[in-house]
């Protein structure tokens, strides 16, 4: 008689906080971008992640602006006097190691990019990153066994091992997001609904009584506002803007009565009747 039943793990997969499978008209394919093997691709809309393909690399875990990845963990990984020690075998996320720049403050690596060349450009964008934020870079430390005895001592495979923790708050308050995104907003067709506001998780666009605050350093590039929008006036791009404030006017529609917020002083009709050319609001 069998007392213990295997169980098989649990597969990793796409769940259910995915944008594509939140919002109809998601665009977001952050994950397949950069998912090296080929294991995440999109089918009918939705993201597929096809088990037999993934080599457990987590580089989705550090893109996913939506924590939409379940059962996968980042890679363990062994660290030793602010030296990160390996596993070097898989490909790596400049976003991970902005990660173990900041939780456990490594400052070096002990890789060789002659033959980990998977390496080589994270390590070069996270450079790249640090010197944006006036910090030093990660310096590599050669592997050679002709090291003197104190090398030879740091670089032992014997340090702690560990994982960075990745979840999109974390992620967020160290600021291990690479690419820089421009929140745009096209006030010529925007009906002030607040719709994109609510569905910012990350607070890049704050709706208030008296104005809409754009935060640019707080887009993730998810794209759930642009998905949301009625009338396409939200646009998302790669690239450096300014964070901007704009004031709004209150104002009385003299056609069906009620209250809206406007761009403009002085405006008469709300967009609703505006749009329909008669009062669609009104008693």
């Amino acid at each position: 008689m069998r007392l213990f039943n295997t169980i098989a793990p649990a597969q990793p997969c796409v769940g259910a906080r995915c944008a594509r499978k939140r919002l109809a008209k998601s665009r977001c394919d952050a994950c397949v971008k950069r998912c090296p093997t080929g294991a995440l691709s999109i089918h009918h809309h939705e993201v597929i992640l096809a088990p037999e393909h993934c080599t457990g690399c987590g580089i989705c875990l550090f893109i996913c602006p939506a924590d939409a990845l379940e059962n996968l963990v980042p890679l363990a990984r062994i660290h030793r006097e602010g030296v990160l020690l390996g596993p070097f075998t898989q490909p790596v996320a400049a976003e991970e190691l902005m990660l173990w720049h900041t939780q456990y403050r490594i400052r070096a690596v002990a890789v060789d990019l002659t033959r980990d060349t998977l390496w080589l450009r994270p390590l070069a964008e996270l450079n790249l990153w640090l010197k944006k934020r006036g910090e030093p870079g990660w310096q590599c430390v050669a592997v050679s066994p002709a090291a003197g005895e104190s090398k030879r001592r740091l670089l032992r495979p014997d340090g702690e091992r560990a994982r960075v923790a990745h979840d999109v708050a974390t992620r967020r308050a160290a600021g291990a997001f690479l690419s820089a995104y421009a929140v745009m907003l096209d006030t010529t067709r925007c009906l002030l609904c607040g719709a994109c506001g609510r569905a910012c998780a990350s607070g890049a666009i704050r709706f208030g009584e008296q104005a809409v605050a754009i935060d640019t350093k707080c887009c993730n590039g998810c794209g759930d506002c642009a998905a949301v929008c009625p009338v396409n006036a939200v646009n998302i791009a790669k690239g450096e803007a300014s964070s901007v404030r704009i004031t709004l006017y209150h104002a009385r529609c003299e056609r069906c009565g009620e209250p809206w917020r406007t761009w403009h002083p002085g405006e008469k009709v709300c967009p609703v009747c505006q749009r329909h050319g008669f009062s669609m609001r009104g008693g």
